[in-house]
C-alpha cells in the first residue's frame, strides 16, 4: 500500500506498507490506545474498552475521509517511488502527543506527532485500506499447501 504524506510546504513523503508492517503499526496503535485507558484511573477496568471505542468514534467522521488526496508536490524527500518502510518507532512528547516514526533502508522515512484524534484517524485509514486489500481476512493468511 502506498502511504502518501503531505506537507505544508509542498513536500511529498511515499512510503511502501507491506501488509506485516500494516498489521505492525495497527498493532502499536491498538496499544497505545489501551495504555491512555489504563492511564485514565477515573474509567472502571471493565469500560476502558468501551471509552477507547467511544474516544475513537469521536474522533472519526465521514468527513476526514471524503475529501480526496489532492497534493501538487514540489519535492520527494524519499524519492518519487517512495520508501519501503521497515522499521516502526514511537515515543510519547511531552505535550502527549505520539511522535511515530516509519523508516526504511539507512533510518529514511518519516516522523509523524500525532495528537490523539490524529492517532485514531490514521488507525482509521490504515483499518480500511487493509480491509479494502482484504489482507487480514482468513483467506488472505492463508499459506499455500505443498502437494506431494
Amino acid at each position: 500500500m502506498l502511504f502518501k504524506v503531505s506537507t505544508s510546504d509542498d513536500l511529498e513523503y511515499r512510503l511502501w506498507c507491506t501488509r506485516r508492517f500494516t498489521r505492525l503499526l495497527l498493532e502499536q496503535l491498538q496499544g497505545m490506545f489501551a495504555e491512555e485507558a489504563t492511564a485514565d484511573v477515573a474509567v472502571p477496568a471493565a469500560a476502558r474498552e468501551d471509552v477507547t471505542k467511544l474516544k475513537h468514534s469521536q474522533s472519526i467522521t465521514e468527513a476526514s475521509f471524503q475529501q480526496p488526496y489532492s497534493a501538487e508536490p514540489l519535492e520527494y524527500p524519499l524519492g518519487e517511488q517512495g520508501l519501503l518502510m521497515t522499521t516502526l518507532r514511537h515515543k510519547t512528547l511531552p505535550d502527549g502527543a505520539i511522535a511515530l516514526n516509519l523508516c526504511g533502508k539507512e533510518n529514511k522515512g518519516v516522523t509523524l506527532n500525532l495528537d490523539e484524534n490524529l492517532r485514531h484517524q490514521l488507525y482509521e485509514l490504515f483499518s480500511r485500506a487493509a480491509e479494502r486489500a482484504k489482507w487480514f481476512e482468513p483467506a488472505a493468511l492463508v499459506t499455500r499447501a505443498v502437494v506431494h
